[in-house]
């Protein structure tokens, strides 16, 4: 009966602090809670494995675009007529400076970038399914033979 008395106690408390001043209270409460978290003792761990999945997810997007390109060096070899439209240009600039003259002086810094990019393919007209078959089955082999090496 005592045990219950005194966890009616806290809780008539708890709520008396509350009422009194229910942001103190609650910062308190956040205090209190961050106090008691442990250290978590993997930060390194976290590191590392965050590390990995970035590496893991760079070398899928180079692998995925390889395989853009090789989809699009079939479609060119599968079809009659190809238009190919490419323009690549990445530019950038930038400059730093300080001036002083008699009693003034100045800092300043700039930069500009220009980037140009457009890449257009239209392929026309495409051979019956066997000659398809015929062109992709050597450089399947090919494929295969670079992989094994």
């Amino acid at each position: 009966m005592a045990i219950e008395m005194d966890s009616v106690k806290k809780g008539l408390l708890e709520s008396l602090k509350f009422v009194a001043s229910p942001t103190g209270y609650l910062i308190g409460a956040f205090a209190e809670s961050v106090k008691d978290r442990p250290e978590p003792a993997g930060i390194e761990e976290l590191r590392v494995e965050t590390e990995r999945r970035e590496l893991e997810m760079r070398m899928s997007e180079a692998e995925a675009r390889v395989a853009q390109e090789l989809a699009i060096a079939r479609r060119i070899e599968t079809a009659h007529k190809v238009e190919m439209t490419e323009y690549f240009e990445y530019t950038g600039k930038g400059h730093v400076g300080v001036s002083a003259e008699g009693e003034t002086f100045s800092i300043g810094a700039g930069g500009s970038g220009r980037r140009v990019s457009k890449r257009k393919f239209v392929f026309k007209g495409h051979p019956d399914f066997a000659q398809i078959e015929s062109t992709l089955e050597p450089s399947q082999d090919s494929a295969q033979a670079v992989e094994k090496a």
